[in-house]
């Protein structure tokens, strides 16, 4: 089942980004440099290169962005690095 990837900016410098992963009812945060949020987006989504691009770009300009429909293992988010964030439920 896709979930939505929330990314937004935490620090200006050093820079940070926050990326959370919600997938139905569960959710699940990890923090970012600059290069490794790259390298996660581009190695780990399955998103297209272009519509990458235009996140990033957009997360630039807004401190934020948001895609929809991206399917991540929730059975491998732990060994990616993601801790699971407690739901509103």
């Amino acid at each position: 089942m896709p979930g939505n990837l929330h990314i937004f900016r935490l620090q200006e410098n050093p820079p940070q980004y926050q990326l959370n992963y919600n997938l139905g009812a569960y959710s699940w945060v990890q923090v970012f440099t600059p290069r490794g949020l790259d390298e996660f987006l581009y190695h780990s989504t399955g998103i297209p290169s272009d519509e990458i691009e235009a996140m990033l770009g957009e997360l630039r300009r807004e401190n934020h962005t948001t895609q929809s429909n991206v399917e991540l293992s929730e059975s491998h988010l732990g060994e990616m690095g993601f801790a699971e964030t407690p739901s509103d439920e």
